[in-house]
């Protein structure tokens, strides 16, 4: 009897050579080593890199029926993502401001998002191998580090987690099911979008999905059941504009719509290149600096090549499978809006930007895997690839301890990113290790002899040391670099002030007052010079100011009692 040679599947459906009765302990097993891997981020504090900014937003803290109302109707942080800030809301209602509660909810996000690969695979190709080595991936692959272990970044896993049940529940739509299911990924499309405007993504992925499940996705039915997800969609890309713009995340004039394709070009190739090997990863991949002639290196255009190269080789595996149509189609149109076309933010790349287009990355890697005939080359590759994500994910999580370690990571891959200086200063700042931001901030002035910033931050920590002519002579840098900076004036002010020099820090006061009219904190100050020269007069006059504009400046209410008091006595 002559064998018959089998030939690699094209419609998409690799024979599954895993038992039905096996593939609970395979997800249990997978779900264990994702925990596992992820088990340091619980250790972890918060960062001073938008942690805190949340953490201690009031509309976060606010618990009220009235606090969780507001959160539906402002933009944060530049964008729009009120179930976030519910999110995290309910995490400071459990557990305080304890970091263990925030990174817990994170891991167990990011859990239920690995699992649900599975469902979304499993619906979507029948196969629960495919499904399997898809979802292990996923749950272990390093570039999602960031998402799950950065509480910021509550976000990414939150919108994540609607969307993944959104697209699933869909498949299931589209396989036959009823009706009911069509609502429910709608409902949950819409969760996905309060969590985040990167959800608005989903309505092209529809169709792919009618595709591998054989619909007729160009039909009047197909297409007129797009229309809401569709109007969705727009109506958040809309929302979502204008809370970048809100944020001043925009900037379009910096870089040409040429150097932008050059960036998106170099975006493609990097996240290609590091979902397979994942090295030199850092929070933050700056812009190149601009030549003298306002051009970008050089080498940014070369990677203009590897658009065509993409596109040549989805042309080919889409001929070939389904699952690749699918699958390429998932990372590169999820990843498209995040490609810095439209520029936004002060970073080139993110990891974070990875975490949904990675699944139509990993499908396809996981499909490629199965359609190599030596089932112990297969395997051996597969573990291979699972043990050196889940051994770099454990370290990298432990990257994100704090804020000191975060950013000698990015420091020690950009040693010229002066703000990562910028920010790791300020978190000696917080631990009182003035002495050590000193040294960075003098490191910022040094990469840039321009930046206020870099004096005024040196001048605040003078000031904490009590050398108040060092913190004066770097206020006065800043203020000549920007004339209008009032906080610069400000803390000046404060300086004289401390050296008793009285008429310089009321002169200081009044000019950071000429700039910013609505400076509560000046007028407070001011007042207190006043006070403090016998002008009881102008001082409750300042004080009053300060009122009117905070009404719960409650330093300024008890220095004006007692400035009353104190002219009551003169008279």
């Amino acid at each position: 009897m002559t064998k018959q040679k089998l030939k690699p599947a094209r419609s998409g459906a690799v024979k599954t050579i895993i038992k039905k009765e096996y593939t609970v302990y395979w997800l249990i097993a997978g779900l264990l080593l994702t925990l596992i891997v992820y088990i340091p981020s619980l250790t972890n504090g918060l960062t001073n890199w938008d942690d805190n900014l949340y953490v201690n937003s009031s509309y976060v803290n606010n618990h009220s029926f009235a606090g969780i109302v507001k959160i539906f109707s402002v933009y944060f942080a530049g964008n729009y993502h009120p179930l976030t800030l519910l999110s995290l809301g309910i995490d400071q209602l459990i557990g305080g401001n304890n970091p263990f509660m925030f990174h817990f909810t994170n891991l167990v996000l990011h859990l239920l998002n690995t699992f649900l690969v599975f469902l979304l695979v499993r619906r979507l190709t029948k196969n629960d191998l495919l499904a399997i080595l898809t979802f292990i991936l996923f749950g272990v692959h390093t570039l999602h580090v960031e998402s799950v272990a950065w509480v910021s970044e509550r976000k990414d896993v939150l919108y994540s987690f609607f969307f993944l049940i959104s697209l699933t529940v869909y498949t299931s739509y589209a396989s036959g099911r009823k009706g009911f299911y069509y609502g429910l990924s709608l409902l949950f499309f819409l969760l996905s979008l309060l969590a985040k405007g990167q959800a608005v993504i989903l309505v092209v992925l529809l169709p792919f999905i009618d595709y591998v499940k054989g619909r007729k996705w160009f039909s009047v039915k197909s297409l007129s059941e797009k229309v809401p997800f569709l109007l969705l969609s727009m109506i958040f890309s809309l929302v979502a504009f204008r809370a970048q713009e809100s944020g001043h995340t925009l900037h379009f004039e910096y870089f040409s719509l040429p150097q932008r394709f050059a960036f998106a070009s170099f975006g493609t190739a990097q996240y290609l290149i590091k979902s397979i090997i994942p090295f030199d990863l850092a929070a933050f991949y700056p812009y190149p600096s601009k030549l003298a002639n306002g051009s970008i290196p050089s080498s940014y255009w070369l990677y203009i090549i590897s658009l065509p190269v993409f596109f040549t080789g989805s042309y080919f595996l889409f001929k070939r499978s389904k699952i690749y149509t699918f699958g390429l189609s998932l990372f590169f149109l999820s990843l498209l809006p995040l490609l810095q076309l439209i520029p936004v933010g002060s970073a080139i790349m993110a990891d974070r930007y990875f975490y949904i287009p990675s699944i139509g990355l990993l499908l396809c890697f996981a499909f490629g895997l199965l359609e190599i005939r030596n089932t112990r080359i297969r395997y051996v590759l597969f573990i291979i690839f699972i043990l050196m994500f889940s051994i770099q994910s454990f370290s990298r999580c432990r990257v994100w301890k704090d804020s000191i370690t975060i950013w000698d990571d990015v420091i020690n891959k950009y040693p010229d990113l002066k703000d990562a200086f910028c920010n790791r200063g300020s978190a000696y700042g917080e631990l009182g290790q003035w002495d050590k931001a000193i040294v960075d901030y003098s490191r910022m002035i040094e990469i840039d002899p321009k930046d206020r910033d870099g004096y005024y931050s040196r001048g605040v920590a003078y000031a904490n040391l009590g050398q108040w002519e060092k913190a004066i002579s770097n206020y006065t840098h800043a203020i000549e670099i920007d004339p209008k900076y009032p906080v610069a004036y400000y803390n000046q002010g404060i300086a004289f002030y401390n050296l008793r020099q009285i008429d310089e820090a009321i002169a200081n006061y009044s000019r950071a007052i000429e700039i910013d009219p609505n400076y509560a904190l000046a007028y407070t100050n001011r007042g207190v010079a006043f006070a403090t020269q016998g002008q009881w007069e102008k001082a409750i006059t300042d004080f009053s100011k300060a009122i009117e504009i905070d009404p719960n400046n409650n330093n300024a209410y008890t220095n004006r009692e007692i400035a009353y008091r104190q002219l009551k006595s003169n008279n």
